[in-house]
């Protein structure tokens, strides 16, 4: 590229950089190709939530999500899109053909500018582009083995990063930059890669940072088969900065905070979601997001880092709390003291790190006995607890376990310990603080395993001190704040979401909850159209590779279940 080619696309850069289209969103990808004419390809959030951008067999739309949903932009073609991706609410974008029609290719990225419907630039790849990220300052295009950075503001390639294999296209970037001014990058890497161990050797940042040199060229001799490290990578100094040994299964998904500070992970089991400090690389939060394999298809960050939203392959959507009572310092200097009043050995203690693999834990042993009632597909009640990493040696140091993300029977704001909340819970007093229940979520299987929570806690929590250590982690499993089973029609539904952190006021009717003390409560007593409750809720964003929107409610107060508000059709002549 001369410099003349150059100082023009900066230009044009610079003249569209702040033209606005009137959408925003998030940073996360959905992929689902499909033969129909306008079938959904690709789904993407912008970085702020506000708005999706839909890549079709016949060009691509873009919705906005706040203040109210509407499609804003709309622009049809023979081509059909693989990748397309928003910066902010400008009119810039990026997009990449699937390579199905004469002319265009996979290895491709067009810089469009959506006002003019003119291409600013082109770059071509030496193989298949998997993902594309924007930032204000940076250009990010994923290959299968390779990452390129570029200027936005001059399209100029600044760096290149050789990767292991990432078929996936798995990554994930802040999009605010901190004091110093620096946005990060995350990616996954075995230990086999030359940066990876150089950077374990040199103790940066792994596991908390706190290993001495030779013990972490002991760690990298002694762990040839993980698979799950994720290295962190400043954007801004072109350094990578620390490796964080996230899982011992291969990752399913990552996300960084809009901010960069934290890192959520998910392996393929799909089981455990950890959340991290990008800085430090200590672990903060470990959340159960259901007992049976699943894939995980995104993570995202709140955008005032006190949520993790995840979806999978069980069509259902969790919301963990990223609170000071889930914290991991707090569950674990709080088990300290009750065990050192309880016990007569102050070194023993009975919870220690779960782990995610589905084998050799007796966790499983409830797995068969359950198989005629967990065949409705939501596991978001699941309490049986299957082991992520069974196989992973337990350290000197007894490890830490974060307990339920105050389980959705604790108020958010009580102020109440978790046993008093559940003693205290059939009192009316604690009413207003007990979940929310979607009359329509009701079945024989989340009837049966929210009956029996209680009793697991409190059995936990009277034997914890005198049961092994590994039993008496899966008495106490971690668990979400509040969940959502996604409206789909069909099998196979792939989807993405984030969360609007402002509180709506909303109406909702009466007859769609019931009380989760009154499960008998039946939607005939009352009438719709009269009983509407009025509700302060947080809105969860979620979009289906069937092409619907979807708008779900969560009360902060309460969790539990989520209830759906609005529903909207992304694709079709009339939308």
């Amino acid at each position: 590229m001369s410099k003349a080619q150059t100082s023009s696309i900066s230009q044009t850069l610079s003249q569209h950089y702040a033209s606005s289209i009137n959408t925003d969103g998030s940073n996360s990808v959905l992929n689902s190709v499909k033969n129909t004419e306008d079938a959904v390809n690709f789904i993407t959030f912008n970085q702020d939530a506000s708005c999706i951008a839909v890549g079709l067999n016949n060009g691509y739309k873009i919705f906005n999500c706040k203040p109210t949903f509407g499609k804003c932009y709309q622009y049809r073609k023979e081509e059909s899109i693989g990748i397309i991706e928003m910066l902010y609410c400008t009119s810039l974008i990026a997009v990449v053909a699937l390579g199905e029609e004469p002319g265009s290719s996979p290895r491709k990225l067009k810089i469009i500018n959506t006002k003019r419907q003119s291409t600013i630039c082109d770059l071509i790849f030496p193989t298949s582009i998997l993902q594309v990220k924007l930032t204000r300052t940076r250009l990010l295009v994923l290959l299968e083995d390779q990452i390129y950075i570029y200027d936005v503001t001059s399209m100029k390639l600044l760096h290149t990063i050789e990767t292991s294999p990432n078929p996936h296209g798995i990554c994930a970037i802040s999009t605010i930059a901190d004091n110093e001014g620096n946005i990060y990058l995350a990616y996954p890497s075995p230990p086999k890669t030359i940066t990876h161990d150089s950077l374990l050797v040199m103790g940066i940042n792994t596991n908390g940072g706190s290993n001495s040199i030779q013990n972490n060229i002991q760690s990298v001799s002694n762990t040839p088969n993980r698979v799950g490290d994720v290295i962190i990578f400043n954007l801004t100094t072109l350094q990578p900065l620390s490796v964080i040994e996230a899982h011992k299964a291969a990752l399913a998904a990552i996300a960084l905070s809009s901010d960069g500070t934290l890192l959520a992970t998910a392996s393929d089991k799909g089981t455990i979601v950890r959340v991290f400090s990008v800085q430090t690389g200590v672990k903060l939060y470990q959340f159960r997001r259901g007992t049976y394999p699943t894939r995980i298809y995104s993570i995202n960050f709140s955008s005032d880092n006190k949520y993790v939203v995840a979806t999978s392959s069980s069509e259902t959507v969790h919301i963990f709390r990223l609170g000071e009572e889930e914290s991991l310092a707090k569950k674990h200097k709080t088990t300290q003291q009750i065990a050192s009043k309880k016990r007569t050995k102050p070194d023993y203690e009975t919870i220690i790190e779960e782990s995610e693999e589905p084998n050799g834990s007796k966790g499983d042993i409830d797995n068969e006995d359950f198989d005629d009632i967990r065949d409705d597909g939501d596991d978001s009640d699941a309490e049986v607890a299957d082991d992520d990493e069974a196989n992973e040696e337990i350290s000197n140091k007894q490890r830490k376990l974060s307990q339920s993300s105050t389980n959705s029977y604790v108020s958010v704001n009580s102020g109440v310990s978790g046993d008093e909340s559940i003693s205290n819970a059939s009192n009316s007093t604690t009413l207003k603080s007990e979940p929310l229940v979607d009359q329509n979520r009701l079945s024989v299987a989340r009837l049966i395993r929210r009956s029996s929570q209680t009793l697991g806690r409190k059995a936990a929590q009277r034997m914890g001190d005198f049961l092994p250590s590994r039993f008496s982690s899966i008495l106490e499993p971690t668990r979400h704040f509040a969940s959502l089973k996604i409206n789909a029609v069909g099998k196979d539904v792939k989807s993405i979401a984030v969360m609007n952190n402002e509180l709506q006021h909303d109406f909702v009717p009466q007859a769609l909850l019931v009380n989760s003390k009154d499960s008998s409560t039946s939607i005939k007593d009352l009438h719709p159209s009269k009983d509407l409750l009025e509700l302060n809720l947080l809105h969860i964003y979620v979009v289906t590779s069937e092409g619907f929107f979807y708008t779900y409610g969560l009360d902060p107060e309460r969790g539990g279940d989520c209830i759906l508000l609005n529903q909207y059709s992304l694709v079709g002549e009339g939308v």
